[in-house]
This record gives C-alpha cells, sequence and structure tokens, in this order.
C-alpha cells in the first residue's frame, strides 16, 4: 500500500489565512503562495488536497459555504470556503 505524507509545505500560509480571515477559499491560498514565491503545487487541482490535509492535521476546517471564484480563467466555479478550526461561521 502506498504511504502518503502530509504536505507541510503551505502550512504557515494557511495559519496566517485562519488567523487574518474569517473565511478563505484556494484562491486565496493560491494568491498567498504565489505572494510569498512558494513553490506551487504540481497540479491546479491539488490545492483542496492541500487543505484537506490540514484540515486532517487541525489546522482549518471547511464550512457548508460556498462562493464564486473570482479567478481570471475559473469560470465562477464555486469553490468551498474554510475557517479557523475553532471559528464559529455565521452566515
Amino acid at each position: 500500500m502506498k504511504k502518503s505524507y502530509p504536505n507541510t509545505k503551505y502550512d504557515s500560509v494557511i495559519k496566517f489565512l485562519t488567523e487574518q480571515m474569517t473565511m478563505f477559499s484556494t484562491d486565496h491560498l493560491r494568491l498567498l503562495v504565489d505572494a510569498k514565491q512558494i513553490g506551487k503545487v504540481p497540479d491546479s487541482r491539488d490545492w483542496s488536497r492541500v487543505l484537506r490535509s490540514a484540515q486532517s492535521r487541525g489546522l482549518c476546517k471547511k464550512t457548508e459555504v460556498y462562493q464564486k471564484s473570482n479567478l481570471r480563467g475559473s469560470n465562477n466555479i464555486p469553490r468551498t470556503m474554510w475557517s479557523h478550526p475553532d471559528g464559529e461561521v455565521n452566515v
């Protein structure tokens, strides 16, 4: 069986997002990673895997809220919003 190790490369960015924003999406994560010039994931579909991995380690949690993406070329795809693991999200 293949063993997978958690991708902790983006943990500092995820911690920053959870502390500074009530809710954030993969778009916010991508923008901050670009700004900090940290290496990107090989496939753009892997951004959600990065956040799910962070969720399993207790860094963030998935909410029931979805928001359209504002990134060019994304075709306004609904994105899952994430929050601080201890934070309460009121919609």
